[in-house]
């Protein structure tokens, strides 16, 4: 690479010296047009008054420092009426009017605040050899102008939680430009319809089923339509299963018992021996601390039907006892104490599950011959892999006859699955589940059935909404109506039946909430960068109004950005809200942190967010 092409701009400038030191490379350049243009009535001039050097810092080079010293002229202006006497030549490729950085090298530090932010973006910076401070990088980001873009034809609005289960505010996307327009820093109807009666010609409106997005389209945007989300139906329709099943946990244990003794092999019965002293092996420190646990939800349960059945209302009962109010609900709906589920783990033994079993009804009780048998079959695992799984069938054995003489009539280790996981079934054709959750479903629907008209009704809702049948809309709706069906799912017929219109709209257009969820899931992660410091703080605010200066404005979450003009950036930074209480219209925003004195990650603590506005000390 020659010499000629290390400069920013090889057509206007000229290299005249290279001058290289320890840590620094120098070029000296002088620009080769021969006049220069008046930035205030752009007529050319060549009459020079003098000349003088810039010397802006370029790229480095494989890690060394690059400084350009430019030699620029001053030109007079020789319009009359002109009242720019004397100007600088500009060199707009290469520099900026008083810039100290050349443009490339801006554009680097630029991209550098925006994917990493002011304290991030400063270390990772000087890793190359472009070394700047944090503040810089944030006044980099706060001087980025954004694109006041017209109003979108289809908006996709949906909740973010500022705090989880605290404060929640309200992002607002562009769905044909996939790309978020702004935030609310409420959740609200009323909110919602002041930014799009101020926001006219939206056309369509993509939505959770919430009650205040409904009602603040419908007052805010009357004339526009309104889509459900497609993905929140099914949600919605696998909960109503969920309260169903959560009432029949009986019948869903019968129905996994049967299942699984139908599984285990039938083994002859065991030979007669003489009635040996039962032998109780003691309980291990988990094992005590799962019954304790169990113990206090079984009391809980127990108090809150009792206090159900003296007629308390369940916001008191959740209130006196201290349960969410969604677990005191779940309680009066079960018909019996609804134990909790037993996590489902994949393990490699379980394709030789039911070699397992068979051998162990046979008789070999040895988990080292049990692997040994396993290796030909490609089990590629250890032999404590074996041991722990087999103990379970050991344990059970010893409890119920005091000697492993009994194994081979050992039953099933039973588990029975959670309504959630249930209900995730239901939904499934049984082609998609697996063998032993179809034969699971097969048989609850067989047993009880008023689930299985639940799994069906449920299907044909799920196949309509995949398929985007609308005529198959109305008649689902007419059979959830049905006598025979569970009032879980006529409950859900008719919530759906009250937002008909936005329901059958979101089987006939191609819009959903799918955009906003992921544009939700970048602000996340630009929130948690800051470990909960993150908040709310006015950008257009001027030092002098006590917005976020010194250490609170490095400490702020500055590399975090929506969009940027037109193009979409890998992160989201500036973001738009209008206050409530501010009659000038939106402003540009950034979110900005409290100060803090050591590591949140060091010491594991989290500081309480709090929005820093103008009127902020």
């Amino acid at each position: 690479m020659g010499i000629t092409s290390l400069p920013p701009d090889s057509e206007g400038l000229a290299c005249d010296e290279v001058k290289v030191t320890p840590g620094r490379v120098t070029m000296i350049l002088h620009a080769t047009r021969r006049f220069g243009i008046c930035p205030l009535c752009g007529r050319p001039s060549d009459r020079v008054h003098g000349r003088y050097s810039r010397t802006p810092v370029d790229l480095p080079w494989q890690g060394t420092t690059v400084q350009l010293t430019l030699r620029v002229r001053r030109f007079f202006c020789e319009t009359t009426a002109c009242p720019q006497r004397i100007f600088a030549e500009r060199i707009p490729n290469v520099t900026g009017v008083h810039a100290r950085k050349t443009c490339r090298l801006s554009a680097a530090l630029e991209a550098i605040a925006f994917t990493c932010g002011g304290e991030g973006g400063a270390r990772l910076a000087a890793r190359p050899g472009m070394a700047t401070s944090p503040d810089t990088l944030l006044r980099r980001i706060r001087g980025v102008s954004l694109n006041r873009d017209s109003t979108p034809r289809v908006l996709g609005v949906d909740e973010w939680a500022v705090r989880r289960h605290g404060n929640y505010g309200t992002i607002l996307c562009d769905l044909e430009r996939r790309q978020p327009v702004d935030l609310l820093e409420e959740c609200s109807a009323k909110s919602f319809s002041t930014w799009l009666s101020q926001h006219a010609g939206i056309q369509i409106i993509s939505r959770d089923r919430a009650g205040c997005f409904s009602q603040g389209a419908s007052e805010g945007a009357p004339g526009a339509t309104q889509v459900a989300d497609r993905w929140h139906l099914l949600d919605n329709l696998r909960d109503a299963l969920v309260r169903m099943l959560d009432r029949r946990h009986g019948d869903v244990q019968k129905a996994a018992r049967l299942v699984a003794s139908a599984a285990s092999p039938q083994a002859s019965p065991p030979e007669k021996r003489s009635p040996s002293p039962r032998r109780h092996r003691p309980s291990t420190a988990a094992q005590q601390l799962r019954q304790a646990r169990r113990s206090r939800r079984l009391a809980r349960y127990e108090q809150v039907l009792e206090l159900h059945r003296q007629g308390v209302s369940q916001r008191t009962i959740a209130r006196q006892i201290g349960l969410n109010r969604e677990t005191v609900e779940r309680y009066i709906r079960a018909d019996t104490f609804p134990e909790r589920a037993s996590r489902q783990y994949r393990s490699r033994i379980d394709p030789y599950a039911g070699y397992l079993r068979q051998r162990w009804t046979e008789g070999c009780h040895n988990a080292r011959q049990l692997t040994g048998e396993l290796r030909p079959r490609g089990f590629d695992g250890s032999y404590l892999m074996v041991r722990r799984y087999v103990a379970r069938w050991r344990t059970d054995v010893l409890e119920t006859t005091g000697s492993s003489a009994g194994c081979a009539g050992a039953p099933p280790c039973v588990r029975t699955p959670s309504s959630k996981r249930v209900g995730a079934m239901l939904l499934k054709s049984n082609r998609s589940l697996e063998p032993h959750d179809a034969v699971l479903v097969r048989t609850l629907c067989g047993r009880c059935p008023p689930v299985g008209k639940a799994a069906r009704l449920a299907r044909e809702f799920a196949s309509l909404v995949h398929r985007h049948q609308p005529e198959a809309f109305d008649p689902g709706l007419e059979r959830s109506q049905q006598p025979g069906v569970p009032r879980e799912l006529r409950s859900f017929g008719a919530v759906v039946k009250s937002d008909y219109a936005a329901v059958r709209a979101a089987l006939t257009l191609p819009w959903s909430n799918g955009q906003v969820e992921g544009q939700i899931n970048r602000l996340k992660l630009i929130k948690r960068q800051m470990y909960g410091r993150a908040c709310f703080a006015s950008a257009c605010c001027t030092p002098d109004e006590g917005s976020i200066t010194g250490r609170r404005q490095r400490d702020s979450v500055a590399g975090h950005r929506i969009r940027r003009g037109d193009a979409d950036v890998a992160m989201m930074a500036t973001i738009r809200f209008r206050p409530a209480a501010h009659p000038a219209g939106p402003q540009i925003t950034k979110f900005a942190g409290e100060p803090f004195r050591s590591d949140p990650e060091r010491h594991g603590y989290e500081p309480r967010a709090r929005p820093v506005t103008a009127e902020s000390p």
